[in-house]
């Protein structure tokens, strides 16, 4: 009998050092792939929020000038007494949380539902209290302006998502001259901004022979000013009285504020996001119903199922992944939108038609107060991320893929 071959103490090491050896060469390769996207996002994407938060803290005109001010451009933002901006946070965060309690009343059962709801309200009104008190010791331009944007986004998003989703479904039918419709109405996208919105300026411009007014004229109404009008909607059309000055610090005063809708100056700026988007949203959509099977559709015709409820019960869920993408986009978009309005804008409106991103732009250089301009740009950013950050959690789930 053959004694028994000793194994040598090193043998078991080197299946392990090929693995370390392994896996060390992919992840070179791994990073070698994404190194320079991720350098791209830390140059031109976190450095510059890091920096904007340094900025916000020294007083900054083009180079630090060697004072500390730590918190007061935030102070100045949002006033010295923080009960208010906790109460605001604290009801935020309240309705966040009465809608995820709300979501799961499946799983919690009917306390979860009764909870969500008091504690929705409980937040409702709590913001309804705070924000105003807020917006008054605070920068009230600031809190304007987030109005405005609000209203931009509320005036847009919506009418682009429903109008986009039914030319492209107009446009998927077979028929003569549908790629004409399709070039046709994304040309406005493509068009240069600047280009397009001087050139809807002169449509909606205030002479009595510019075409918005032209045809207002055929319905026998009078002309308006369009992109220089400072008016709400709500007086134009119901004959409302406007606030009356140095009225906007109380609860009251504030919402009806709110109340009186967008001007119509900002009302126009939405129309031409209308005609410069809907092209858009409708061509993303019109890819989404491309990659719906068509048996689907046999099969509902088969059960008896109409064009309407085909729509809704086949058509509609199995668009939601191109919905969740375009609400999504539009949001951020619309948060974000810069260029057309500050070529459409006009001093006659008297900011009623500034949104938050044109307000750091003056701030940063008609005043020249880049330290505080960085903190508006600040609160920006929160916004944008905490409204990405909810509509994921609330609209992800809802959306249907066809696998």
């Amino acid at each position: 009998m053959k004694p028994a071959r000793s194994r040598s103490p090193t043998a078991g090491r080197r299946p392990a050092r090929r693995s370390l050896r392994r896996r060390a060469a992919e992840n070179a390769t791994a990073w070698l792939f994404i190194g320079p996207a991720v350098a791209l996002i830390g140059l031109f994407g976190l450095f510059p929020a890091l920096f904007t938060t340094y900025v916000s803290l020294f007083k900054y005109r083009g180079k630090p000038e060697g004072r500390f001010v730590g918190l007061e451009n935030y102070a100045e933002l949002f006033g010295k007494n923080v009960l208010y901006l906790v109460a605001v946070a604290a009801s935020i965060t309240g309705m966040v949380l009465a809608s995820w309690l709300i979501g799961r009343r499946r799983r919690y059962g009917p306390a979860a539902l009764i909870a969500g709801l008091v504690l929705l309200a409980a937040g409702g009104v709590g913001l309804a209290v705070s924000l105003p008190y807020l917006a008054a010791q605070g920068d009230f331009e600031v809190f304007d302006s987030l109005r405005v944007t609000i209203w931009y986004s509320i005036g847009t998003v919506p009418v682009q998502l429903a109008a986009g989703m039914v030319l492209a479904v107009f446009l998927h039918r077979k028929m003569r001259g549908t790629q004409a419709f399709r070039v046709i109405y994304l040309m406005p996208y493509v068009a240069p901004t600047v280009a397009s919105a001087a050139v809807f300026e002169q449509l909606f411009s205030l002479r009595p022979d510019a075409f918005a007014n032209q045809v207002l004229k055929l319905f026998g109404a009078k002309p308006l000013h369009w992109l220089q009008e400072a008016e709400g909607l709500v007086p134009l059309l119901f004959g409302a009285s406007a606030l009356p000055a140095g009225a906007a610090g109380t609860v009251g005063a504030y919402w009806l504020k709110w109340a009186q809708g967008p001007s119509l100056a900002l009302s126009a700026i939405t129309i031409y996001s209308w005609w410069v988007f809907i092209g858009y949203y409708a061509l993303i959509y019109m890819n989404g119903l491309s990659s719906i099977p068509r048996q689907l559709y046999e099969a509902a015709e088969v059960d008896g199922a109409g064009k309407v409820r085909s729509f809704f019960s086949i058509t509609l869920p199995l668009l939601s992944p191109s919905t969740y993408f375009l609400s999504l986009l539009g949001i951020i978009g619309t948060f974000k939108a810069f260029t057309h309005i500050y070529v459409l804008r006009n001093a006659a409106a008297q900011g009623t038609a500034d949104p938050i991103s044109v307000l750091i732009f003056f701030t940063f250089f008609r005043k020249a107060r880049m330290s505080y301009a960085s903190t508006i740009s600040l609160l920006l950013f929160a916004i944008v991320i905490g409204l990405t950050i909810l509509q994921q959690r609330l609209a992800e789930r809802r959306v249907t893929y066809g696998d």
